[in-house]
Order: structure tokens, then C-alpha cells, then sequence
């Protein structure tokens, strides 16, 4: 480039030739231009530096050989101080009451007893005179053994209480109107079983019979249950007192008889 440009300047050379003041100007002009141009093309022609970094000197030592370390023990531990129990005084015992002493009392001596002064008997004295009574007192046990009104209610109560219950009566002071029929049981007949059923019927206001129990027995319990169920099927005539009918006990017999 340093080269191109002083070539450029001697064919731009020409003999000097008499120029007007603008000639000159303007020559001027165009001489600025080329080099301005010439050195914006070196500025950005010209190339970047290298940047050689520079590297650090190597510094070698030598190194004795290190003495032999002597082997290094392990620091002992220190045992871990025992904290002291506290040591638990005993409470002392209260001492036990001593037991009060008992206090003997002294006998009386056997002077003082024997020393007695005897009592003199009272003097007889005259029983006095029997007052009079007057007549209105002389009266009192009289009215006392009058008998209350209660006293005498009572048997008339218990009276009443008795005529509640019913009356036991026999068979014959009664009418059937509906009769027990009797069925002789197979096995009885087969066993020749055979007897009298006594039952104690209670027959209630309308003649049914409300409770039946067995007064005698026959021997034969078969027996004594037919009686039982032939006797609930039966009705009576009610039993009528003052003209109201009553309930009573009934004392029935049933026979059971292997000829019939």
C-alpha cells in the first residue's frame, strides 16, 4: 500500500501550471480525499495483534527427605468423672409412746370395812285409816268390765267372711243337667282295672264346672284322669240361695265298672 501511493502521486504529478484560486481548492479537496481514503484502507487492512500470553516460570525445589515421625499415640481418653449418689439419710423413727401406767387403786384397808355403824330398825309405825271411798268409785270396775261394741263385731265379721266361701255339698243336693259320659279306657279293661273316682268339683254361678280335683283316687291313675275329662264336659243346675245362685263344691263319684 505504501508502495501504491506515491505512484498514485507521480502520475497525479503534472508541471505546474498556473491555477485559479478555485483550481487549487478544489485540487486541495480531492488531495484530502485519497489520503483519507488511503488511510481508512490501511486502518482496516492492517491485521489484529496476537495477544502471546506469556506462561509463568517453572520453579523446581528440592525436598529432603523428612525424618522418620515418631508414631504418634492416641490421646488417652479421660474417664467421665462419676457424679456421687446422694445418699438418702434415713427418717428417723419417732420412738413409740410409752404406755401410760396403769394405776392401781389401793385397797381400803379391812379396819374400814369392819368399822360399820349398825342401822337401828325403824320404829314400828300404825298404819292409818283406811279412807273412805267415795260411792262413784266403788262403781268404776262395774262400768269397766262393759264390753265394747268392736269386741262383740268381731265374730259377726268372721261370720261374714265364712259365709263367703263356698259350701261343700254333696251329689245328691244337685242336678245334672249335662251328665259325664264315662269312656273306659282300652288298656284298663284289658287289665281288669276297675274302681270309684270321688271328685271335688267347683261348680261357679252358671253350673259349669270351674276346678276339679281328685278327692279319692280309684287305685288307677288312667282311671282317676278319665274321670277328670269326662267331668269338665258336665253341667249342673246352679245352685241358688235366698234366690241367687251360689257357687259350691261338688263332691261327685264316677264308678268305673267292667260289668256295664
Amino acid at each position: 500500500m505504501t508502495s501504491f501511493a506515491p505512484s498514485l502521486q507521480r502520475q497525479l504529478w503534472q508541471p505546474p501550471v498556473e491555477l485559479t484560486w478555485a483550481q487549487r481548492a478544489g485540487l486541495t479537496v480531492v488531495v484530502l480525499v485519497v489520503h483519507v481514503g488511503a488511510a481508512a484502507l490501511l486502518w482496516h487492512a492492517a491485521p489484529e495483534p496476537v495477544m502471546v500470553a506469556e506462561s509463568a516460570p517453572i520453579t523446581v525445589a528440592l525436598i529432603a527427605d523428612e525424618p522418620q515421625t515418631q508414631a504418634v499415640q492416641p490421646p488417652v481418653a479421660q474417664p467421665t468423672p462419676v457424679k456421687p449418689v446422694p445418699v438418702v439419710q434415713p427418717r428417723p423413727i419417732p420412738p413409740s409412746p410409752r404406755p401410760a401406767p396403769t394405776v392401781v387403786a389401793a385397797p381400803r384397808p379391812a379396819a374400814a370395812q369392819e368399822m360399820q355403824v349398825p342401822v337401828a330398825p325403824p320404829a314400828p309405825t300404825t298404819p292409818p285409816a283406811p279412807a273412805e271411798v267415795p260411792p262413784a268409785a266403788q262403781a268404776a270396775p262395774a262400768t269397766q268390765a262393759v264390753p265394747t261394741g268392736p269386741v262383740t263385731a268381731a265374730p259377726a265379721a268372721q261370720a261374714g267372711r265364712a259365709s263367703t266361701q263356698p259350701k261343700v255339698l254333696p251329689s245328691s243336693a244337685v242336678r245334672y243337667l249335662v251328665e259325664p259320659m264315662l269312656t273306659y279306657p282300652r288298656v284298663s279293661r284289658e287289665l281288669g282295672e276297675q274302681g270309684v273316682v270321688r271328685l271335688k268339683v267347683l261348680v261357679d254361678e252358671q253350673g259349669r264346672p270351674k276346678d276339679i280335683e281328685v278327692a279319692r283316687s280309684s287305685g288307677y291313675p288312667r282311671l282317676d284322669q278319665q274321670a277328670v275329662q269326662a267331668m269338665k264336659k258336665a253341667r249342673f243346675q246352679p245352685h241358688l240361695e235366698d234366690g241367687q245362685a251360689r257357687s259350691v263344691w261338688v263332691l261327685a263319684p264316677l264308678t268305673f265298672n267292667l260289668e256295664d
